[in-house]
């Protein structure tokens, strides 16, 4: 976001962010996420705040943080220049007590605090692009409320004021898929966007495709079947303008 922010004029970085928290907006209202606050370039929300989540809190989140990622990719940098690619996001959460209260009284805003909201952050910021990171705490509810969703242990790592902690990987395919990626350049795709995507645009920020040179304004596919198979071809679709 610091690069993006010192290429772009600043109205064009609010055009992204505007265009981006719509479609995390839009995924809140579906996976009944309360959304908190924007700060930045950083989104964040809760769950179990409203209602009666308690069996299902953990798993909501997870999910919206699935569909987030899956949804950033799809939103262009810059519309007027779609060479610089999608946005790639990084994604932490972290389940404990908070307390949420409106405080002052010159413009007061609701927030939320207490210590689960730090550790959320470190978990965010110790995250990676196009994954999602999450607390130990928090995998165990997710193996109680959602045990078919993919984790995977990522082990100690050292967050800052919270010493070493075991972390974990979430949503995210098998090592040996991971590679086949990233020797691609692109971020990990979960098993849910396996799924539910089935079909990914590829970027023109990736200009090699095949051991030769695409052409100005031609595109690729990638098809990923269930069993994490990948196939690259041309996209022959319609040109479609996407929205919220």
């Amino acid at each position: 976001f610091t690069d993006i922010s010192r290429k772009l004029p600043p109205v064009k970085v609010c055009s992204m962010l505007d265009r981006l928290y719509l479609a995390f907006d839009a995924l809140a209202n579906k996976h009944e996420v309360f959304k908190v606050e924007t700060i930045g370039d950083a989104w964040v929300g809760v769950t179990n705040l409203e209602g009666d989540q308690d069996d299902s809190h953990v798993k909501r989140i997870a999910e919206f943080a699935v569909d987030a990622v899956a949804a950033a990719g799809n939103v262009i940098i810059d519309e007027d220049e779609p060479a610089l690619g999608c946005v790639h996001i990084r994604v932490g959460f972290h389940s404990g007590h908070v307390v949420s209260n409106v405080i002052g009284s010159l413009n007061p805003r609701f927030g939320l605090f207490g210590d689960t909201m730090n550790t959320a952050s470190r978990m965010e910021s110790n995250s990676t692009s196009g994954r999602i990171h999450c607390s130990d705490v928090s995998a165990k509810l997710l193996r109680e409320q959602a045990p078919e969703f993919p984790m995977k242990r990522r082990g100690k790592v050292s967050v800052k004021g919270k010493g070493n902690m075991t972390t974990y990987w979430v949503g995210c395919l098998p090592l040996d898929e991971s590679s086949k990626r990233s020797e691609m350049g692109m971020p990990g795709v979960t098993f849910k966007e396996a799924a539910v995507l089935r079909s990914l645009q590829v970027s023109p920020v990736h200009p090699l495709q095949n051991g030769r040179k695409m052409r100005k304004g031609e595109r690729q596919s990638l098809s990923i079947g269930m069993d994490g198979s990948l196939k690259m071809e041309p996209d022959k679709s319609e040109e479609k303008s996407t929205g919220i």
